[in-house]
């Protein structure tokens, strides 16, 4: 487990006792979100990763990726709505970051909603750049993905 930054967390790997947690992020944090069984398979699958931030005994956010030969693609990053705005986003990407270095990854990448102004300022904030667009790529309002890289050194 690491030690989080600026904010009191502590990050580490889900277990299955944590999926009740993680499904209500997930419920409060996106327009579709996610079944529980999907958070349940990521613990199974040997590339996957579902890490999560706790304020005490609180889960107070997660982080989704997979690691993928030398990439990661970020799936999914949340916080609880009742621990937003205190860096806890941004805790769970210098945590995913970190890995993917220490790890020899030499690229991140992810999809993000093209409304999604805070998330993609956070991702602008530690390095991503814009390099496409997926048309309609969202099935629930046509909402267009932006996808974004980050190139590690």
């Amino acid at each position: 487990m690491s030690r989080a930054g600026r904010v009191a967390v502590t990050i580490g790997p889900a277990t299955a006792a944590d999926l009740d947690a993680v499904d209500e992020i997930s419920q409060h944090s996106f327009r579709t979100p996610w079944p529980r069984q999907t958070f349940a398979d990521e613990l199974t699958r040997p590339h996957a990763h579902l890490e999560l931030a706790r304020r005490g005994a609180d889960v107070v956010g997660y982080v989704n990726y997979w690691v993928v030969t030398d990439e990661v693609h970020l799936l999914a990053i949340a916080t609880h709505p009742d621990a937003r705005r205190g860096g806890i986003g941004a805790a769970l990407m210098t945590h995913l970051l970190d890995g993917a270095r220490a790890r020899g990854s030499r690229l991140v990448t992810l999809e993000v909603r093209s409304g999604n102004q805070a998330a993609r300022a956070l991702y602008r904030s530690v390095g991503f750049v814009e390099v496409a667009t997926r048309r309609s790529y969202y099935g629930d309002d046509g909402d267009d993905a932006v996808i974004m890289t980050l190139e590690l050194s």
